[in-house]
């Protein structure tokens, strides 16, 4: 049978879109492997990407100014490590102070938990004689020494991980913000042409979102450590900036962040004898951190970014959490969010060209 110049040119029409959609799956494909495969890349790129959604808006703003690229993405760099190198002069000492007083008195407090462990456990165990004969105190002093002893084997390379990501993140970041456009445009260009606008819609709207999360998780985390280190510097608890630090760099892990986050203030105040109002006020302080993230940042803001059902959220999350651990339970509900809107306009695009 022999085809007519229009049938060939649509045939080999065809075969173009196939090569280029191939191309373009193979390149983000291999991408993903290399990011997954390296020791810290992903890391690093997570890091990349919420630097260059918390810079975007500023660069923009530059630009419509009539500032080059390479200054408008350079004055936001400037002016946040000055900020930065502010920050650190003012609460470093304040920091390892406290963090040094701390890892001196961790003995104490895990010595006295330990009793105030065996003192629960010989009621509670008195209960449990009569279904198992398993020791309470035990089973968790085993889990402490445990975990300590991991924790500190770990350590090393947990820091040297992470001063690799500190450094590659930023460096990741520049050139994502300098040259990410014409990234873009020429990852675009192995899009073929019926999926072209599309796929040009899916970029936009993947960038509002997750610029819009990231943004919101910062506040949030921001918020909650506010919170803990005003109430800790008025009621005078110690280790406040320490503590502060970790609700909110633990408030971005969702439902468990949280509890984590409170969890050593609560133990120190137990193991240093305060009475229960003071115990009761710590908790408080918390409780209000949550309370008003939950009132303010992930109705307002979160929720209407993500859109995607509670029970969703927590099977995410889940899943997350088994496959990449406490990274996978972070990026879990970006993620998801981002796999509903590439299956949401996939469908109304196959719906649209039907009808």
């Amino acid at each position: 049978m022999i085809l007519s110049p229009q049938e060939v040119r649509q045939k080999v029409i065809k075969r173009i879109g196939l090569i280029k959609l191939l191309a373009f799956l193979l390149i983000i494909t291999t991408a993903m492997v290399i990011v997954l495969a390296i020791p810290g890349m992903l890391g690093a790129f997570i890091l990349a990407f919420v630097i260059t959604f918390v810079f975007k808006p500023f660069v923009s703003f530059f630009e419509r100014k009539g500032l080059s690229t390479t200054w408008a993405v350079s004055i936001p760099f400037l002016v946040s490590s000055v900020l930065v190198a502010g920050s650190v002069t003012l609460l470093l000492p304040i920091l390892v102070q406290q963090i040094s007083t701390l890892q001196a008195e961790v003995p104490k407090y895990i010595s006295q938990v330990s009793d105030m462990t065996k003192a629960k456990s010989l009621t509670i165990n008195t209960v449990l004689s009569q279904f198992t004969d398993i020791d309470i105190a035990e089973q968790v002093m085993s889990y402490v020494q445990k975990s300590s002893t991991e924790f500190l084997t770990t350590l090393p390379n947990a820091i040297s991980l992470a001063l690799s990501t500190l450094i590659l993140a930023p460096f990741f970041a520049f050139f994502m913000l300098s040259d990410g456009r014409m990234f873009s445009k020429k990852l675009l260009a192995f899009v073929p042409n019926n999926l072209f606008e599309l796929a040009l819609n899916l970029h936009f709207q993947i960038n509002r979102q997750m610029g819009g999360f990231i943004r919101a998780r910062i506040l949030e985390s921001a918020l909650v450590g506010g919170i803990v280190w005003i109430g800790f510097l008025i009621i005078g608890f110690p280790y406040a900036a320490f503590l502060a630090l970790l609700a909110g760099v633990t408030n971005i892990i969702p439902y468990i962040g949280p509890i984590i986050g409170a969890a050593p203030a609560i133990v120190i105040a137990f193991a240093n004898g305060y009475s229960a109002l003071m115990i009761g006020i710590v908790i408080a302080i918390y409780v209000l951190a949550q309370v008003l993230d939950m009132l303010l940042v992930i109705p307002l803001v979160v929720a209407k970014i993500v859109n995607l059902h509670a029970v969703t959220v927590v099977v995410v999350i889940i899943i997350g959490g088994q496959i990449m651990g406490i990274l996978g339970m972070i990026i879990s509900i970006p993620v998801a969010s981002i796999i509903k809107l590439i299956f949401t306009e996939f469908y109304n695009h196959i719906v649209d060209f039907r009808s």
